[in-house]
């Protein structure tokens, strides 16, 4: 009888264990996909791979979207806190500043919107998202025309269109599972 039972326990743990693979191949499988959208496969899979919270989300396709996105969100907060102290010392970073800033509170409003519809419902959901990605390179240019090439910035512009792509890929899949649906 004890035999039975530990042949129970260990049946148990066995099926827990290949349930975890399963689960572990799944979320690696949703990253996988997200990346496949980016110019950068590889920075943007060692990027998202390396937030915890974006891989406990990598099971749905909307929770996975929505995590890129906050991870996005912080990015832009870290560039933007680097810009504005690099403003202090020179006011040629002012322009970066303020799209950095705008960045940010755009991320948050694409969060927002994506939330409450849960994924991209609108047909220019996802332009609406690339755009505001556009002012890494206004910032780029302005520092550029400045005389001023900082690695720091072009490291953080790199992540944030990666992260953005990313997202977008998995939320244009999503959406298109659910107009599938609808029909």
């Amino acid at each position: 009888m004890a035999s039975l039972h530990k042949l129970s326990v260990l049946v148990t743990l066995i099926s827990s264990f290949i349930l975890s693979i399963a689960v572990q191949v799944q979320s690696n499988d949703l990253i996988m996909t997200a990346c496949s959208g980016t110019t950068s496969k590889q920075l943007c899979l060692d990027h998202l791979k390396a937030d915890k919270h974006v891989t406990a989300a990598a099971s749905k396709e909307l929770d996975l979207g929505l995590a890129i996105i906050k991870n996005l969100i912080g990015q832009a907060k870290i560039t933007h806190d680097y810009v504005l102290k690099k403003k202090l010392a020179n006011p040629a970073y002012g322009f970066c500043e303020t799209k950095w800033a705008d960045m940010v509170s755009g991320f948050e409003r694409v969060l927002e919107t994506t939330t409450k519809n849960k994924g991209y419902q609108e047909d220019t959901d996802d332009y609406d998202f690339m755009v505001i990605g556009d002012y890494v390179g206004n910032c780029i240019m302005a520092l550029e025309e400045a005389k001023i090439v900082d690695p720091e910035i072009a490291k953080g512009g790199d992540v944030v269109k990666t992260s953005i792509a990313a997202a977008n890929t998995i939320l244009t899949q999503l959406k298109a599972k659910n107009r599938n649906k609808d029909e």
